[in-house]
């Protein structure tokens, strides 16, 4: 950082410009611009743990804690699994899904519902949900949850594929994706979430693996694109 500064003509002892009263909107805007989203993301983040809170009280009341599923069994005939993420996770399975699941299906969906707590889903989540929030006139903040919803199940459904069998997977998800979690609160992951049909189809078509050669250029572009608007503006006049 140090160099890249010196590259660019920055010292200690270089003069900020921009220090007058037009400068002054100039530097605001863009910080309201940022500190806004922030601010209604961490009210997102609060309110969501407000809630999953309130429903792990009502979970501790008519749930019952299974030690070996790691999880809580909610008695209710319709086949359902969930996760409530946070500091203090927890997995509720309904009764339904107990027998209706072979075991194999079910340790596939509650490592899918394991995937979403150690992944932290709930913050894309929190954060998508304070993009529209702010910027709901856009069509992409309208959009922006929907589709993170969704890929992040997908990458819930790649989690759990490389511990269980793709037919255990896919035929739970088919057996559940009907089933919707009548006691989940809003935020809650279910295994027959967003868009069932595509990751069902997603998960049975036969696709070949991206070359490494492929994934360490994709990686690269990832990494390099942030770094050229200040590399580009730094660089010397012709």
């Amino acid at each position: 950082m140090s160099g890249l500064l010196r590259f660019c003509g920055l010292t200690l002892n270089a003069r900020i410009p921009g220090t007058g009263p037009i400068a002054v909107p100039a530097i605001a805007v863009p910080a309201s611009v940022a500190m806004v989203p922030l601010a209604c993301f961490g009210h997102e983040v609060l309110r969501a743990r407000r809630v999953r809170a309130r429903h792990r009280g009502v979970l501790d009341m008519v749930g019952r804690r299974s030690a070996r599923l790691r999880a809580t069994v909610l008695d209710h005939d319709t086949p359902t699994a969930y996760c409530l993420p946070g500091r203090r996770p927890r997995i509720v399975v309904s009764a339904g899904a107990l027998r209706l699941l072979s075991p194999a299906q079910l340790e596939s969906v509650l490592e899918h519902e394991r995937a979403h707590i150690t992944g932290r889903h709930h913050l894309a989540l929190a954060a998508t949900d304070a993009f529209a929030r702010v910027f709901r006139w856009l069509p992409l903040a309208r959009e922006a949850r929907a589709q993170t919803a969704l890929l992040l199940e997908m990458a819930a459904d790649d989690r759990a594929l490389r511990r269980h069998p793709r037919q255990a997977l896919a035929s739970a998800l088919y057996t559940m994706a009907a089933g919707h979690a009548p006691h989940a609160p809003s935020g809650a992951f279910t295994v027959g979430g967003p868009g069932a049909a595509v990751r069902l189809r997603r998960m049975l078509d036969a696709r070949r693996r991206p070359h490494p050669a492929l994934c360490g250029l994709a990686a690269a572009v990832a990494v390099g694109l942030p770094l050229l608007p200040p590399l580009l503006g730094c660089a010397p006049g012709m």
